[in-house]
């Protein structure tokens, strides 16, 4: 089965169908800045769904970024290569029943 390569940058996750929203909910409150990246998922397996990466920072908008596009490519690595834990390109294991993940089309 063919290994899943994390996003670069968000750019490529944008390209890739996910949205952003970006919330800046002003210097009295923590987390200041919260940014949430979301795409649907269909057709994976015998489940669908959405895959969801928040990341919060008080420091920047772009520290935000960063911590959402890392939470997408551990939940990518998770859905369609192994655990969140894995490398970037590790190749896929198979389901506790034996059958292998679903690869992500994007």
């Amino acid at each position: 089965m063919a290994a899943v390569t994390d996003y670069a940058n968000e750019a490529a996750a944008l390209s890739a169908g996910h949205k952003k929203v970006q919330i800046d909910r002003g210097a009295t409150f923590s987390p200041r800045f919260i940014t949430h990246l979301e795409k649907l998922v269909t057709g994976a397996g015998m489940s669908g769904g959405r895959q969801v990466g928040t990341g919060t920072s008080d420091a920047s908008a772009a520290a935000a970024d960063t911590a959402a596009l890392s939470a997408v490519n551990a939940q990518r690595r998770h859905r369609y290569g192994g655990s969140p834990g894995r490398a970037s390109g590790d190749g896929d294991s198979p389901h506790s029943n034996g059958t292998a993940h679903s690869i992500d089309v994007t």
